[in-house]
């Protein structure tokens, strides 16, 4: 008799172990997704600009000569907010995040002959630059000339093709959309300072009467140089250009 009732028993198990593989069988379901994703790109331009007969034009490097300035670049302005004072080089540089870019944080870098600026005071500068007129008409405001940060000094007597420069950056502390240009320019120009003079007899520049030790003969150039970086992610453009190139990053290097 218990021989039985555990044939019967064990009958019962693999009916109950049928049916389980049965609904297994035919109530079965499965699921996949594939989720995409976009990516994005920085690209920006940098954009240099003259005062033309029609209004601002590109700028154009040759032909430009350096004399001191005659006037005051603080003095009487146009209806851009330019200095009218004679001898002034128009160099307006802004930046422009193109149309197939993301939203960027941008940093402008400028190098000034070390022999032609003086680090500690700019009022002894041979060489000034302005960077503190604001557009007033066209795409230029005043109200974002804010948006640029101070302008900070990264080094000095770094040499670039055998001349000693100083380089100072500038950050653009608003996020730029694509297709968007920074509604104020980080510089406007330069000019040399009133003191300037030639020493026809000993053959050499000077300021207040000293000599700049200088050599003019292969002209004065000033690199400009312009970075990017993806906004997100980053809540100041410092932070993002540090995590992207580095601390201390130094473009001419």
């Amino acid at each position: 008799m218990k021989k039985k009732i555990l044939a019967m028993c064990l009958c019962v198990a693999m009916l109950a172990i049928a049916i389980v593989g049965g609904t297994l069988a035919y109530f079965t379901d499965t699921d996949e997704a594939t989720n995409t994703f976009t990516t994005a790109k920085v690209n920006i331009a940098l954009n240099e600009q003259q005062r033309g007969e029609n209004g601002l034009e590109a700028y154009v490097n040759e032909g430009k000569v350096l004399y001191p300035i005659v006037g005051s670049a603080q003095g009487e302005k146009d209806e851009m907010g330019m200095p009218t004072a004679a001898n002034y080089i128009d160099k307006i540089i802004t930046i422009k995040n193109l149309e197939d870019s993301t939203d960027a944080y941008v940093r402008l870098y400028i190098a000034i002959p070390t022999a032609l600026d003086n680090a500690t005071n700019a009022g002894k500068n041979v060489l000034h630059f302005n960077f503190g007129n604001k557009f007033e008409t066209g795409e230029y405001t005043a109200a974002d000339h804010a948006n640029w940060g101070t302008e900070t000094l990264l080094v000095t007597d770094y040499t670039i093709n055998e001349v000693a420069y100083n380089i100072y950056y500038r950050d653009y502390n608003k996020i730029m959309v694509a297709n968007s240009e920074t509604g104020s320019a980080a510089y406007v120009g330069f000019y040399l300072d009133k003191n300037v003079d030639y020493d026809n007899e000993n053959g050499y520049y000077t300021i207040n009467g000293e000599k700049i030790d200088f050599d003019f003969t292969e002209g004065v150039k000033i690199p400009v140089y312009a970075v990017g970086v993806q906004a997100a992610g980053f809540d100041t453009a410092a932070a993002a250009v540090d995590a992207a190139f580095g601390q201390n990053f130094n473009p001419f290097n």
